[in-house]
């Protein structure tokens, strides 16, 4: 009878080691999971920042391009531009333009800065205010959200024919002579050929200058602004927008800028005070 109930004892034993085994990870594996949640603790901040940056962007870009085109409002918003720029003197599209169609080299220096510029200085002054300049990084990072949210409305309600549509005499300098991937309508399907105002080349690349120099104190850093002249000087010159057109983009960068570093300035007090159980 004591032979029996050992033999029994041992096979429960036995039975509840294995359930233990089955049910129970080991010290491997929970040392594995660790080490996995550990390494995404590390580097979630910046993966989300990343997803978060792209998925603005793709929003953006499809937007854009859901805008309707409505050609004959555009027309006639760039015939009223047009109109106001020449009653003020500003109507210096035609001589640039004409400054590039005499000059090739200009024309694709000109094409590869419109190409490439916008994205790249764009997407590398978010990494350095990423690693450089954390403690700016939100505020900036908010700014360019709403700069592209304030334009997105702006196209659809005020759609614009770029000069080498609308203006007569205009060369569309990039079509003319095409460099990567100029000429074609758009590489991706994601553009609106009548999305001219505000010009969101010269509203990054103005963005970009202040990110620079409102984080900086070394006063070289000035030399940023000449970024966004340049670029001015490249939209207007290649056709692809009217000087309104980049003031209007110089206006809403800063003023994304203005009302971002308003709201982060108010919410900041207002964290400390709470953080103080005041």
């Amino acid at each position: 009878m004591s032979t029996e109930s050992t033999r029994n004892t041992a096979s429960q034993g036995r039975s509840a080691d294995t359930l233990s085994d089955l049910t129970l990870p080991s010290q491997k594996e929970r040392g594995e999971d660790s080490a996995v949640a550990g390494l995404w603790r590390r580097h979630r901040p910046w993966m989300t920042e990343i997803g978060l940056v792209l998925g603005l962007y793709w929003v953006y870009s499809v937007m854009r391009s859901a805008s309707p085109d409505r050609v004959a409002l555009a027309t006639s918003n760039a015939n009223l531009v047009e109109s106001l720029q020449h009653s003020l003197g500003l109507d210096i599209e035609l001589g640039l333009n004409g400054l590039f169609v005499r000059n090739p080299w200009l024309a694709d220096a000109a094409s590869l800065w419109y190409q490439i510029t916008h994205m790249v200085v764009t997407a590398g002054v978010l990494l350095w205010l990423w690693w450089r300049r954390r403690s700016n990084y939100a505020t900036m990072r908010t700014s360019l959200a709403l700069l592209m949210v304030s334009g997105l409305a702006t196209y659809w309600i005020f759609p614009l024919s770029p000069p080498r549509f609308a203006l007569h005499g205009s060369v569309d300098t990039m079509a003319a002579n095409p460099v990567l991937f100029a000429g074609q309508d758009s590489v991706t399907g994601l553009a609106n050929l009548y999305a001219a105002m505000p010009s969101l080349h010269v509203g990054w690349a103005v963005w970009c200058a202040l990110a620079v120099v409102m984080t900086t104190r070394n006063r070289w850093w000035y030399l940023a602004w000449l970024y966004p002249l340049t670029t001015t000087f490249v939209v207007i010159g290649t056709a692809n927008h009217y000087l309104l057109d980049a003031a209007a983009g110089t206006v809403y960068a800063v003023g994304a800028y203005a009302v971002t570093r308003s709201a982060y300035a108010r919410v900041a007090p207002s964290s400390v005070t709470v953080q103080a159980g005041i």
